[in-house]
């Protein structure tokens, strides 16, 4: 049986659906390429926003603690000098003896002052248990200066408060004290405003601190963000490529299936010219 000839027309049209065939495989490999770069580029954002966030929530914790110290040191300077300065007023103020029961003003007044000194002392020690809970205060930080600082947050010299916990700051004494039974002795009460001013400016010093500190998570914030938005931008190029090589792809494969069939027409008509 004869064989018949290839005509260069059917030639053309075999490589032809050749060239389209191998270009939509290739296609297909891209597009498989890109489907592993955007899997690589997901996680990397994963990573990223989970940094970012972690970031951002330090940034914010600092924020409120720095604000709560402003708020704080405030109330407590405002309370202790209001009371010591009113406590001097009405001691050497004879129209109080006269119209007033001086000895229960001077009991409240000495009450309050002992008061704040003991809250603001408080008040600092709860600060250091909330911040050791808080992620920032177990972050590695390059900075070994900033690592010292986040390590002496809300410390204060506790010597007057050791020196007189077994006579002043007993649970008995603190007791009397908030139920009106006893006066505050006088010599206390000067001690006890100075160190309330002291233990004051001890927690206002950390202000600065978490300031310092705040600044710090916050350029780490922008630079995570700006990280983070280029991999968006990569990720949505990634996707176009991809969604590009399979329109492509199917666009190959139809043209080579129209090679297929101009070759097949090209059989039939020669068959039958015969």
């Amino acid at each position: 049986m004869r064989r018949g000839k290839l005509t260069p027309q059917s030639i053309f049209f075999i490589v032809l659906a050749g060239f389209f065939t191998l270009s939509s495989y290739f296609l297909d490999q891209r597009v498989i390429i890109k489907e592993d770069e955007i899997r690589d580029v997901n996680f990397l954002l994963e990573k990223k926003y989970q940094k970012l966030e972690e970031e951002t929530s330090n940034a914010e914790s600092l924020t409120y603690l720095s604000n709560r110290v402003a708020i704080e040191t405030h109330q407590n300077n405002s309370i202790s000098t209001i009371n010591y300065k009113f406590h001097l007023f009405i001691k050497n103020n004879r129209e109080v003896v006269e119209n007033f029961d001086k000895e229960k003003l001077i009991r409240v007044i000495r009450a309050n002052l002992f008061t704040g000194y003991l809250n603001t002392r408080s008040n600092i020690f709860n600060l250091k248990l909330t911040i050791d809970d808080m992620a920032f205060s177990k972050t590695d930080y390059d900075n070994l200066d900033l690592r010292n600082k986040v390590n002496n947050l809300f410390t204060w010299d506790d010597t007057f408060f050791k020196k007189n916990d077994k006579v002043y700051f007993t649970n008995n004494y603190i007791k009397s004290v908030y139920a009106g039974d006893i006066t505050v002795d006088e010599g206390l009460l000067r001690e006890l405003y100075v160190e309330a001013v002291k233990l004051n400016k001890q927690l206002y010093s950390n202000y600065k601190i978490l300031d310092e500190l705040s600044d710090y998570f916050f350029e780490k914030e922008e630079k995570l963000q700006d990280e983070y938005d280029i991999l968006v931008v990569k990720q949505s190029k990634i996707k176009i490529q991809k969604n590009y090589f399979i329109l492509l792809s199917i666009l190959f494969q139809i043209l080579a299936l129209l090679s297929f069939l101009l070759l097949f027409r090209n059989f039939i008509i020669r068959t039958f010219n015969k």
